[in-house]
């Protein structure tokens, strides 16, 4: 890589691990059963809604719908 300037290849990969952080930080924000999940010291605050959303894979369940499967959601 030529020192004097960067490149697209530069731009590119620090782009694709900016968005690789900001997907893994969303997807543990959704996954964590925490009613209050601060990330980034409060720069992201996720408050969840714990028993409606048990209440809501049930439902789920009890229409023959699999709330793990990614495909339904689409």
């Amino acid at each position: 890589m030529d020192t004097q300037e960067y490149n697209g290849t530069f731009w590119l990969s620090i782009s694709a691990m900016l968005l690789t952080f900001v997907g893994t930080l969303t997807a543990y924000c959704l996954k964590s059963k925490c009613k209050n999940c601060n990330v980034c010291f409060g720069l992201v605050q996720v408050e969840r809604d714990i028993p409606a959303e048990v209440e809501e894979e049930k439902l789920q369940i009890e229409h023959g719908i699999d709330p793990y499967n990614v495909e339904h959601k689409k």
